[in-house]
């Protein structure tokens, strides 16, 4: 990035659970004007590692998760989106089936520290600088 990021702190989710955040975003609309807006991000723990990705899916734009928090499938090894039931691998965000073939979860930047873990306070969005 080439810009300074600005961090937040969240709790280390459990294996095979998430923990979800508010990420800020300026969007530049078509006439030139700007518009605030809040974006949700997600960490994940799976198989001990940690992944954090916008909750958003790339083939609608939708929130991946219908209850808030629900991101994995009922065995616990892919990330699925709730609305056309894409399946996602949680370690890449690669789509490995449904209606976002060739598209993936878009990641985000984050810090590992002992007791938690540090994520962006603002994410970047199509069509702004």
């Amino acid at each position: 990035m080439s810009e300074q990021q600005d961090w937040q702190s969240v709790e280390k989710p459990a294996e095979g659970e998430a923990v979800c955040f508010d990420l800020k975003a300026r969007l530049r609309l078509s006439n030139g004007e700007q518009a605030d807006i809040t974006e949700q991000g997600f960490l994940i723990c799976h198989q001990g590692q940690y992944r954090a990705w916008k909750n958003s899916c790339p083939h609608a734009g939708a929130p991946l998760d219908w209850v808030p928090g629900q991101f994995f499938s009922e065995d616990g090894k892919q990330l699925v989106c709730h609305v056309h039931f894409a399946h996602f691998d949680p370690l890449t965000g690669v789509c490995l089936s449904g209606p976002c073939q060739q598209k993936g979860l878009s990641p985000l930047e984050f810090n590992e520290l002992e007791y938690m873990i540090q994520v962006p306070v603002s994410s970047q969005l199509e069509g702004s600088e």
